[in-house]
């Protein structure tokens, strides 16, 4: 089965994990910065690859793209995907600075970055492990910096035909303390095989 056989009930099952996993994410990034954190999931949706460029309104805008590889009883890959301006907010929140001060990604900034792309990815596949019975393990993440084409060019490379789709989960990040929503969106690209693996295990195959 591809991605874009899938049915509103198929879904409304992910987007139930997804929440689940935000919950997680919440939990975990609150006790990473001290501060109370919500983590919504508004959309799951089902994207061709070339369309993924129009979920940013700008054109063609500069984006942090954080890949992570997932291995164990289903394989893929997952992209967090933040606008550079947010990215820059979410480093000043994480590391306490007066908003506005991150203007460049160095060593501490780009590590933070890669720990919420980590809490994030490890919450989700957390949730879909324990919800399919299934061990999913998450690779160290990579970090670029660049147009959002580009990189999903860079991405898109890597598949055969059958993977030129997407699960896309819209994540909203709340920090209560500074009254700040940020905004991500979390590409699930799981292998063919995995999918449908993955579906059978709902009993929705």
């Amino acid at each position: 089965m591809r991605l874009n056989d899938l049915k509103d009930i198929h879904l409304d099952a992910l987007k139930e994990v997804a929440n689940i996993g935000s919950g997680h994410a919440a939990t975990a990034l609150s006790q990473l910065i001290g501060k109370t954190v919500y983590v919504q999931v508004p959309e799951v949706k089902i994207l061709k690859i070339e369309d993924i460029p129009g979920l940013i309104p700008e054109d063609n805008p500069i984006v942090v793209g954080i890949l992570t590889n997932f291995f164990g009883d289903a394989t893929g890959k997952n992209l967090l995907i933040i606008p550079k301006n947010e990215a820059e907010l979410l480093v000043d929140i994480l590391l306490s600075r007066t908003p506005g001060t991150t203007k460049i990604f160095q060593e501490m900034e780009i590590s933070s970055l890669k720990e919420v792309a980590n809490i994030v990815t490890s919450s989700y596949l957390g949730a879909m492990g324990e919800f399919l019975g299934f061990l999913l393990i998450p690779s160290v993440p990579s970090l670029t910096v660049d147009e959002l084409t580009s990189i999903i060019t860079t991405v898109y490379v890597e598949f055969t035909e059958e993977k030129e789709y997407a699960f896309c989960v819209e994540t909203a990040f709340y920090f209560a303390e500074e009254d700040k929503k940020l905004h991500g969106y979390l590409l699930m690209i799981p292998d063919p095989e995995a999918l449908e693996n993955m579906l059978k295990a709902m009993n929705l195959l």
